[in-house]
């Protein structure tokens, strides 16, 4: 079974960034989720929320950036828009831009912590991978780079849930037969608020992120919509997971079919748990956030070194990723949807 996958890109108002080194209290990464009445309102309210709080505490447990990240989380809709009725989760993230490559590569040198940003850092190409297409930042990384304050109140993402899904929100105990794993499609959504997502929301990109800077094909950097494109941080050596490019799903996916096992594959199936991978974490690393290669990670590249941690074992993810892009200083509202069928 395929899973619908719809995206929006809206363009708004350009925010101001505070500088390097903006101080926050000296403690670990934070998921601050507010629950709106959609969801207060309901009888499994409590499940929802429980459910959300283990998917966020496995982020929470593996980064150390000592940032609040503030994500409003709806059902029936995202950020206040309306969701189709189906569609199992979505995001909606504020971004910053327009930015250079020379920028965005000297913010990640500048964030390094880990032997994984080194490696990473090390083999960036000198001219842009993405050609001539500038950047936008995820709200959240910005916090994760130090480039706005860590504990600024507004909110870093939306999170939205579908009306129509029977979910199940306790993977520990097995995912009843046409259920879905609610925890993964939380765990889904939450790395694409931190930054996974990328730029290519169709043939011709408008804009590319951080996160594009690791996606190779043949050998060498790629930024193409079709292409077998796969993620790799040390020069297009190492495939550490294949991207999705099938439909019209999300590129900053991984390619997956009913047996795959990552949150954060393209497609998720009834009756699966799931697990965060090794590379979900290098991902994440990589983009500004810092994870010391723990728990149980071997000390080199390969899928077959790859562990999971963080979540119930199993199968799969997600439905639809929505992304806001915050960007110039005209107030232009620019739209664009679509549908995978």
């Amino acid at each position: 079974m395929r899973i619908s996958c719809s995206q929006l890109a809206v363009g708004l108002l350009g925010f101001t960034f505070l500088g390097l080194g903006v101080g926050g209290p000296a403690q670990a990464l934070i998921i601050n989720p507010t629950f709106d009445s959609s969801i207060s309102s309901r009888s499994d309210a409590t499940q929802i929320q429980n459910a959300f709080g283990a998917a966020a505490a496995a982020y929470e447990s593996a980064l150390s950036d000592s940032v609040k990240i503030n994500i409003k989380v709806s059902w029936g809709s995202v950020g206040g828009y309306a969701m189709p009725n189906g569609a199992l989760g979505a995001s909606l993230d504020p971004l910053y831009g327009y930015f250079t490559y020379a920028q965005i590569k000297s913010w990640l040198t500048s964030d390094a912590k880990t032997s994984y940003d080194s490696m990473a850092i090390q083999n960036l190409p000198a001219s842009s991978p993405v050609g001539t297409k500038k950047f936008v930042l995820p709200s959240a990384e910005a916090k994760a780079l130090g480039l706005i304050s860590g504990y600024a109140t507004g909110y870093d993402g939306y999170i939205g849930f579908g009306n129509g899904v029977n979910y199940d929100y306790t993977p520990g105990n097995g995912i009843t037969a046409g259920y879905y794993d609610f925890t993964t499609v939380v765990a889904h959504e939450i790395d694409e608020v931190l930054g996974r997502i990328s730029g290519l929301s169709g043939y011709t990109p408008n804009w590319a992120t951080p996160f594009d800077l690791f996606r190779c094909a043949s050998g060498s950097p790629s930024f193409s919509y079709s292409a077998a494109a796969y993620f790799s941080v040390d020069g297009c050596r190492t495939n550490l997971g294949n991207f999705n490019n099938v439909g019209s799903g999300d590129r900053s996916d991984w390619a997956s079919g009913p047996g795959g096992v990552d949150a954060q594959n393209a497609y998720l199936y009834p009756g699966h748990t799931s697990g965060l991978s090794a590379a979900d974490l290098i991902g994440l690393d990589v983009i500004g956030w810092g994870w010391g290669g723990s728990p149980g990670q071997a000390t080199t590249l390969g899928a077959a070194n790859l562990v999971y941690v963080g979540l119930a074992d199993g199968a799969v993810p997600e439905p639809s990723t929505l992304a806001l892009v915050a960007a110039g200083s005209l107030g232009l509202w620019l739209a664009r949807r679509r549908r995978q069928v």
